[in-house]
């Protein structure tokens, strides 16, 4: 019961967060994460790190030297503090969350690039396409602080105008979609006399392959059964002279070696006799 409960627990403050519905945790939230992007704007973090590391680590090794020289205990390990297992906590509760957010991430990421649907990896490539590009025009940190600003007030603005965003949305989707159609059809306006005049001058190869392309309609879609765009295409026995076909090759002038070796013979006995009469 509690494992169904705490996501949406955790939604829900993430919520009260970004709405700013305690002003003063937002604000300290908010505050802390503009500070921290702008000290790892400003400052060589990993830089300090390294030589706050070796400083104490070389203090640590002397300490300890010095206190089995005197004493015969060293400092550090006499006056050490109660250590505590922080591993059992991290396998406990960090590294399942992290485990089911792997295997989330990567069912999703195999279905993005293997295409198990077409529409969300094009969605995924547009995205990508509009990173690439700001990735190209703005630097790292500027996008991060962007998207920081952004996730702390438009969650509120949308809250307060709620009614206004989503009817701006869904009229700005029903023009994006029509004028989409428009493009495909004009697209498809321009290269049809294109098509036309190609599959022409190709003569009966045109014509055999116009034959056997199935037709779209406007209810037509890309993951349709194809059974019913061929439906009508059923072989015939009757034989055509059309330029929409080829010219069947009749298979009763066909035959054996030995038939042909007699035309051969034939075809010798006739010439020869021609010689005779000249």
């Amino acid at each position: 019961m509690s494992s169904s409960i705490a996501p949406t627990s955790s939604n829900t403050s993430l919520c009260e967060l970004l709405t700013w519905q305690n002003p003063i945790k937002t604000g300290k939230v908010f505050g802390s994460l503009i500070l921290g992007l702008v000290v790892f704007k400003k400052v060589n973090l990993i830089n300090i790190v390294f030589h706050l590391t070796y400083i104490a680590l070389l203090f640590s090794a002397a300490a300890e030297y010095a206190g089995k020289l005197v004493t015969g205990e060293g400092f550090v390990t006499k006056y050490k503090p109660t250590s505590k297992a922080y591993a059992k906590t991290v396998n406990d509760t960090i590294l399942p969350a992290i485990g089911k957010g792997a295997s989330y991430a990567e069912d999703v990421t195999n279905k993005v690039i293997y295409s198990h649907d077409i529409e969300t990896t094009l969605k995924a490539a547009g995205v990508s396409y509009v990173l690439y590009k700001l990735t190209s025009w703005f630097s790292v940190f500027t996008l991060l602080t962007t998207a920081l600003v952004l996730a702390f007030t438009f969650p509120v603005v949308y809250s307060k105008n709620k009614k206004e965003i989503d009817a701006a949305v869904a009229q700005f989707s029903t023009t994006a979609k029509a004028k989409v159609g428009e493009f495909s059809k004009l697209a498809q306006d321009k290269a049809a006399p294109h098509v036309e005049n190609l599959i022409k001058k190709s003569g009966p190869v045109g014509s055999f392959i116009k034959s056997k392309i199935p037709t779209r309609t406007a209810g037509s879609t890309v993951g349709a059964d194809r059974s019913a765009s061929f439906e009508a295409e059923k072989p015939t026995t009757a034989t055509t002279t059309g330029a929409s076909s080829f010219p069947e090759v009749p298979t009763d002038s066909i035959k054996d070696d030995s038939t042909f070796e007699d035309l051969v013979e034939e075809a010798k006995t006739a010439g020869v006799n021609a010689a005779h009469q000249l």
